[in-house]
């Protein structure tokens, strides 16, 4: 590609609404522009884009997942639709399916290019299996792209994690991650465990009555007994179908209704806080003052942290009173014990109790199982060996290719430009001519472009009537791996060859030059 005849118009500077680097950089380098409120990738950032999705093809066409397109924007339930009307005997699984599709992302509700995967199989043996081998694909993919990524568990349900994420850090991002840099820990905030202390030793003492007059709020109850927070036990009146659920956390904690919805066991976002007419019929009392004695027609699930604490301070179900010394065990029981608290920073890790930071990620990936124990029927059912009808076990997969394309350009820049991974830069090479009006340098220029294009090297030749400062400006914006620039020892065919990664350039010959070329191209 000559550089005359590229789309190419890089920008000094972008409009100050633009915040994330990545979209600076692309922006400057000639390879997206911001059009009605998305984005338009240019010629050099779609030849990007189409590397990556040509990698990830590979990869998936390999492992035996067949592409298919639906013409219209679709979900889970359009796969399994299509798999319904057709599947019929144990002999046509395992399978899967994939496609790529526009969508919008997440997090800034521009459009996003994804890849959405789904397989099905006989039975959970099977599901687990193309479960785990799906990181390890994504793994595969990220790193041919020059990323280092690693899983983020997502969901736990007790023992077995049925969905995970791969996120990588970024301030950029808006999904808080827990990690432990000890152990190598990693879980999104809102699902991570964290590991608790040991019961304390003090004795359990008598239950005491407190009149606590218009004290409704644990930072209310803090300042009227002068007690940390620590000590104090906080509910949560919630409701379900049919159902009241009453949660306890420690009074410096928060309520993690992700946790909660899988300890009982039911469906994301179905919970909501009770009214308040609600909560002064189930504790008959006004708002403020629940608390785990004598709670009666509601589910309680007591987060761990609590069944730990000695003589702590609870409301009395009673207007205007709280109770001191409320000790689990001897005082209230739970249905429920499990961790339904959110993690923070400085807690301390469930593998290795070393303190847990909490991180900004960007999501690239995400995997999930949709049923995990056959009971949850989601429509899609075979004929197994013995004749009986059973229903698919299976795992809905996707990853998005415009955030993992930020992600590397996050990993891989400098204060000059993009500085791309060899497997998905628009070009390997860059053929900077430094004065087109000099014909033993535009001769030189063209031989060795001719040369690498016949050893099948992608080459960008800039033959532009540009000022050399300029081009040099611009090669650093865009990013391509090896710099050559033609200069005036062009006639003892003598070039400067460079590397975008590296501050040193050094004078060789042109043949010396292309053989650096394919030598570099060829290990990348």
């Amino acid at each position: 590609m000559r550089a005359s005849k590229l789309y190419l118009h890089t920008l000094r500077e972008v409009p100050s609404e633009i915040e994330k680097i990545s979209e600076k950089l692309l922006i400057r380098g000639s390879m997206m522009r911001k059009v009605s409120g998305t984005y338009a990738y240019l010629p050099l950032g779609y030849r990007v884009i189409e590397k990556m999705k040509r990698i990830f093809r590979g990869i998936l066409e390999r492992e035996g997942l067949q592409e298919f397109s639906i013409l219209v924007s679709a979900d889970e339930k359009a796969y399994i639709s299509l798999v319904k009307k057709d599947l019929k005997s144990y002999k046509e699984l395992p399978f899967g399916f994939y496609q790529e599709r526009t969508g919008k992302s997440d997090e800034d509700k521009k459009g996003s290019i994804l890849f959405d995967m789904m397989t099905f199989d006989q039975d959970k043996e099977g599901l687990e299996k193309h479960f785990q081998h799906m990181h390890t694909i994504f793994e595969e993919m990220f790193k041919i792209c020059g990323l280092h990524m690693k899983k983020v568990l997502d969901i736990h349900n007790n023992e077995e994690i049925i969905s995970g994420k791969f996120t990588i850090v970024s301030d950029e991002g808006k999904e808080e991650i827990a990690i432990c840099k000890s152990c190598g820990y990693k879980a999104v905030k809102k699902r991570a465990m964290c590991s608790i202390d040991l019961p304390n030793e003090e004795e359990e003492k008598p239950l005491e009555d407190v009149y606590t007059p218009n004290v409704k709020t644990i930072e209310q109850l803090n300042e009227f007994l002068e007690l940390e927070e620590a000590k104090l036990i906080k509910c949560l009146l919630l409701k379900g179908e049919n159902k009241f659920i009453a949660a306890f956390v420690r009074g410096d904690r928060g309520l993690n209704s992700a946790k909660l919805e899988t300890a009982l066991n039911i469906e994301p976002m179905t919970l909501s806080f009770a009214e308040g007419e609600e909560v002064e019929r189930i504790t008959s009392a006004k708002t403020g003052f629940a608390g785990p004695i004598g709670l009666n027609d509601v589910i309680l699930v007591v987060d761990r942290e609590v069944t730990m604490m000695k003589n702590a301070v609870a409301g009395a179900n009673k207007t205007d009173y709280h109770i001191k010394n409320v000790n689990y065990g001897r005082d209230f029981k739970a249905d429920v014990i499990e961790d339904i608290i959110t993690i923070k920073e400085g807690d301390k890790c469930p593998k290795c109790n070393e303190p847990i930071e909490i991180k900004k990620g960007i999501d690239l990936g995400k995997l999930r199982k949709l049923n995990t124990n056959g009971s949850e029927n989601l429509g899609v059912t075979y004929i197994d060996e013995k004749g009986k009808e059973k229903n698919v076990f299976m795992g809905s997969y996707s990853l998005d290719v415009t955030k993992t394309l930020s992600a590397i350009i996050n990993e891989h820049h400098d204060d000059n430009g993009i500085l791309w991974p060899f497997s998905i830069a628009p070009f390997h090479v860059i053929i900077s001519i430094v004065n087109k009006k000099k014909e033993e340098q535009v001769a030189l220029g063209e031989k060795i472009y001719k040369e690498l294009l016949d050893k099948n090297i992608e080459v960008l030749l800039d033959d532009r009537d540009e000022r050399a400062g300029a081009k040099f400006k611009d090669a650093d914006l865009i990013g391509i791996p090896i710099r050559i620039v033609v200069g005036k020892k062009a006639g003892e065919e003598i070039v400067e060859y460079k590397l975008r990664s590296g501050e040193e350039k050094i004078e060789i010959s042109y043949e010396k030059a292309i053989s650096n070329v394919i030598k570099e191209v060829g290990i990348k």
